[in-house]
């Protein structure tokens, strides 16, 4: 456990000192990780194969789901939908404070079927000309925008956090004891989520303390 939280600090003080980006932090993460499966001994070659095909066709499909966000977000830009939608919502009539919530309400769901880096980059491109047109502090809409994308690797039937939980659990739990552990954590994000939304400093002092 202690050598675990020591390279958690390592990544985490590179990342806060600034020497490091996430990138380079994950590469150094992963490297570590390997140093300490060596030293338990268990970096074996079928280990190590089977990790890096795992990571290939995870990296794979994620910059498939990337390519493809990326093509609606240019499609959105070069139509003019994104600024027709802009139009649209803010010309509704609704406050700012409903125009947020109906978006987290939006997330939430999505959370439901789809995976955090999809609706990421489905939503975004559509969330953030909202955002910059409202004058939203977009520190603030970003950590709301993150507690829901969390709430989604918790929410059944297809919370990535679930399903990673059923295949190392024993076989005589069943995903129906997981979901009903799970509910206190949902609570705990949805009553997190509301606090931020009605306390922004919650979310916006430290980044305005670090400057």
């Amino acid at each position: 456990m202690l050598p675990t939280l020591s390279i958690f600090g390592v990544v985490v003080g590179a990342l806060a000192d600034g020497w490091a980006t996430p990138t380079e932090c994950a590469a150094i993460g992963a490297f570590a990780t390997m140093l300490l499966a060596l030293a338990y001994r268990v970096l074996t070659r079928h280990a190590l194969l089977k990790a890096l095909k795992g990571t290939a066709g995870i990296s794979g499909m994620i910059l498939f789901i990337i390519l493809g966000a990326t093509t609606f977000a240019q499609i959105l830009s070069f139509s003019g939908a994104s600024n027709g939608l802009v139009q649209f919502i803010t010309g509704q009539g609704l406050s700012t404070a409903m125009i947020i919530v109906g978006m987290m309400l939006m997330l939430i769901f999505l959370g439901v079927f789809v995976d955090q880096v999809s609706m990421m980059m489905i939503t975004l491109p559509i969330f953030m000309p909202i955002v910059q047109s409202l004058a939203i502090d977009p520190v603030w809409f970003g950590v709301m925008f993150l507690i829901c994308m969390q709430l989604g690797l918790l929410l059944p039937p297809h919370g990535l956090l679930l399903m990673t939980m059923r295949g190392v659990a024993p076989p005589q739990v069943t995903m129906a004891h997981i979901f009903r552990a799970v509910v206190p954590y949902v609570v705990m994000s949805l009553v997190l989520l509301a606090a931020v939304f009605w306390f922004p400093p919650i979310a916006t002092w430290l980044p305005a303390l670090i400057g």
